[in-house]
């Protein structure tokens, strides 16, 4: 299922608040700190984007979110990888409440809304179908 335009925002948002939270900027330099960062983001939002999607937000090749998926289990060893993944869980959790109740009535909306036209459209070919039909009866 491909991510709307709103879910990227809110997880962009996620990322820098996440970054700050940890006391890092992403300069997109292969530092350590910096690497394990975006591997525990990465984890951490997985069950909520994609591939193409994490790499977009992390600025980084799909390759390295599946490296990042493999190393996880190995880095969690490591004490500062476990606090950003647990800092990671908690900003995923505070902002997953907000992404399935935009979805819920966002989606909603616009699935009304493409009826409404539909509706509008077949009637359109009703009125058509009916003015032709008695044109045709009458001869």
């Amino acid at each position: 299922m491909q991510m709307r335009v709103w879910e990227l925002q809110k997880i962009k948002q996620a990322k820098k608040q996440f970054f700050t939270r940890c006391g890092y900027e992403d300069d997109g330099s292969r530092r350590r700190e910096l690497a394990l960062l975006r591997g525990a983001f990465c984890n951490a939002f997985r069950s909520i984007a994609g591939l193409t999607e994490l790499g977009n937000i992390l600025e980084r090749d799909h390759s390295t979110i599946v490296h990042s998926f493999k190393q996880h289990e190995s880095r969690l060893f490591y004490a500062d990888y476990r606090r950003f993944y647990k800092i990671a869980c908690e900003i995923r959790k505070e902002i997953d409440l907000e992404i399935v109740k935009e979805v819920d009535v966002k989606s909603y909306e616009n699935e009304i809304t493409r009826l409404n036209d539909l509706i509008t459209e077949l009637s359109k070919y009703k009125e058509l179908y009916l003015t032709l039909k008695k044109t045709f009866d009458e001869f």
